[in-house]
Parts: C-alpha cells; sequence; structure tokens
C-alpha cells in the first residue's frame, strides 16, 4: 500500500488489525490523523518482528482496546 489514507479509512480498510504506518501526521493528542499503512496483521509479532523500517514509523492497533483503561492507562500504571 502506498497511498495515504486517513485513520479512519485505516481501521476500514483493516478492521481488528495491527499497522505499521510510515510519512504520518498526528495531532495535538498523538493520534496518527493520516499515513501510510506499510504492513498489516491480525498477529502483532508479525507486523512488531518484521525487519525495521528506516523510516519513522508509528505501530497502532484499529480495534477496541483490551486495556482497562485504554493503553496509556496501561503503559502508566506498568513502568519499567
Amino acid at each position: 500500500m502506498t497511498r495515504k489514507m486517513t485513520w479512519e479509512e485505516m481501521k476500514s480498510a483493516f478492521p481488528n488489525e495491527w499497522l505499521l504506518i510510515t510519512e504520518y501526521e498526528v495531532d495535538e493528542y498523538g493520534k496518527v490523523k493520516t499515513g501510510i499503512v506499510e504492513r498489516h496483521s491480525t498477529d502483532d509479532s508479525v507486523v512488531f518482528g518484521l525487519p525495521s523500517s528506516e523510516k519513522d514509523c508509528a505501530f497502532r492497533y484499529t480495534g477496541k482496546s483490551t486495556f482497562p483503561g485504554g493503553l496509556r492507562a496501561h503503559a502508566k500504571d506498568h513502568k519499567v
């Protein structure tokens, strides 16, 4: 996929999948607004485990968060 998509288009095209997004833009809250989906899969280890890209990239999930309070709350409560 080489076409820039909005986050809504990504969610529609890749429901409940993990995405590796390049050439992305985020809003003031850090949420992806637009970008190019380079890789996608329902299995996060497939997307995270592939060779790294030379480009800046973002990883996002298009489904509902399974973490209580969302991913940000989960990360905040589980600092290393």
